[in-house]
């Protein structure tokens, strides 16, 4: 029954000293690369026991946070955008999100971002924007085609932006949109709606015109989202 009783505490004990690790890194005490201090100076530091600080390393590999290093310890994991993309998009497939919930996110960011990719593009960052919606255009073009022209048209954008987090938010929510893009386009209008909304975007982002590109992109994202509900 002791030892029944001890597992417990010893458990809050360890997620208490993974979030007192996890704090030191967040406030650049240790950082990318740093080594961990070994288990019996984060035991002695901490006022913990060798087991719970092992319990406790071993809850911050298996989120990703720590790296084992074999026998020399282990290290603070250098997250990089891909982590993130990743662990965001398992989140989004895993909980069942609907589109009005993704539809939400994708306003506020893509709105947003195709004002700045306005301020901030220059006349020859725009040609690649020009190429994908001249192959929108293309009324031969097969909705897989299609598709993919769509998507890199968005990641165009927030790549337009200099801010990289815009592209992390939007590459996490591919999989929900593609297939939204796919289902939508099955409606001619849906069809002819994203050709003209696109060139619109394109025109007031090449005119660097802020206001003109976000209100573009709203009502293009508002007749997306509308076509969706029309398919049900």
């Amino acid at each position: 029954m002791a030892n029944q009783d001890k597992a417990p505490v010893e458990g809050r004990r360890s997620d208490d000293v993974a979030r007192r690790i996890l704090d030191r890194i967040r406030n650049g005490e240790l950082r990318p690369g740093d080594r961990l201090p070994n288990e019996r100076e984060l035991a002695v530091d901490l006022g913990v026991s060798r087991p719970v600080v092992r319990e406790a390393i071993s809850n911050l590999i298996g989120r990703g946070v720590v790296t084992p290093r074999g026998g020399s310890g282990s290290t603070v994991t250098a997250i990089g955008p891909d982590h993130v993309q990743e662990s965001l998009a398992l989140y989004l497939s895993g909980n069942a999100l609907d589109y009005r919930s993704i539809h939400e996110v994708r306003e506020l960011v893509e709105t947003y971002a195709a004002g700045i990719a306005a301020r901030r593009a220059q006349p020859g960052d725009v040609a690649h924007l020009t190429e994908l919606v001249d192959r929108l255009e293309d009324e031969e073009l097969d909705i897989a085609e299609h598709t993919r022209a769509d998507v890199e048209f968005h990641a165009a954008i927030t790549r337009l932006t200099g801010n990289e987090i815009f592209g992390l938010i939007l590459a996490s929510l591919h999989h929900g949109l593609v297939e939204v893009r796919e289902h939508n386009l099955e409606l001619p209008a849906a069809h002819h709606e994203a050709v003209r909304s696109h060139r619109a975007i394109l025109e007031a982002i090449a005119g660097g015109e802020e206001i003109a590109a976000r209100t573009a992109m709203a009502a293009h994202l508002h007749a997306v989202f509308m076509f969706w509900q029309e398919r049900g």
